[in-house]
């Protein structure tokens, strides 16, 4: 295991706090890959913080920005703003410790679909994991009004990944149904974009949170995905690892 340095940081974005948290790996002599971490629409949780820590004792430098809930002017999801996030990995990918044309992000549930969507905004993503991402936007754009998502094709923005994709998804999932993996993969197909799927059978929500009261958990996707997202993340933003 490697040892860590992490924290908190923010940036102010017209007035509005942004905050978020980091991890490092110590003393690694060489600008790190950098992995944004998005979390759902339940917010941040110490789960998210213990995803960017696990990512930096790959190598990895992680940044996870709270993306709401953040200010009191904007207490909800609902007013998510595409310059807060770009701001923020902006903000961050200024460290010396980081390389900013190697970005890869990671999201979960509704931060799935916005990991697709910010890494399509940003040429210098590398690979984007998305953990069973609402990616259908449907009945979600009036919710979402600043992120000027196209309302007649909500995966227009697909258009714009230049890098490949990897999907997660469990087959049995009863909050973000597994047709959004799906619809997705027929949007990478019609603009070219690679993209890995892999679908979990039987498997529900939220199976990657290991916490006692979530009943959702399942042991051997949370294995066999994290070491895929790990092995996928590393082939496309580490080529000269091995991997």
């Amino acid at each position: 295991m490697r040892a860590l340095a992490s924290g908190n940081t923010s940036v102010t974005v017209e007035g509005v706090v942004v905050p978020g948290f980091f991890c490092l790996p110590a003393e690694t002599g060489q600008p790190l890959p950098v992995v944004v971490v998005m979390h759902g629409s339940d917010g941040f949780k110490p789960n998210h913080g213990r995803i960017a820590q696990k990512l930096a004792e790959e190598g990895f430098a992680a940044f996870a920005p709270v993306w709401f809930g953040s200010d009191p002017s904007r207490p909800g999801w609902e007013h998510l703003r595409r310059e807060d996030v770009l701001a923020a990995v902006s903000d961050f990918v200024k460290r010396p410790e980081v390389d900013p044309e190697n970005i890869g992000f990671m999201g979960f549930s509704r931060g799935g679909g916005l990991a697709l969507y910010f890494g399509a905004l940003l040429p210098s993503t590398r690979a984007i994991v998305n953990y069973f991402g609402l990616t259908s936007w449907e009945g979600g754009l009036e919710e979402l009004p600043h992120l000027q998502i196209n309302r007649d094709d909500p995966l227009d923005f697909v258009r714009r990944i230049n890098c490949p994709v990897l999907s997660l998804h469990g087959d049995s999932d009863t909050v973000v149904p597994v047709t959004n993996t799906y619809g997705l993969d027929e949007a990478c197909r019609r603009y070219g974009v690679e993209h890995e799927v892999v679908i979990y059978p039987g498997v529900d929500h939220s199976f990657i949170w290991d916490d006692s009261d979530n009943e959702k958990y399942n042991r051997d996707a949370h294995i066999d995905s994290w070491n895929r997202a790990v092995n996928f993340l590393k082939r496309h933003m580490m080529p000269n690892n091995g991997q």
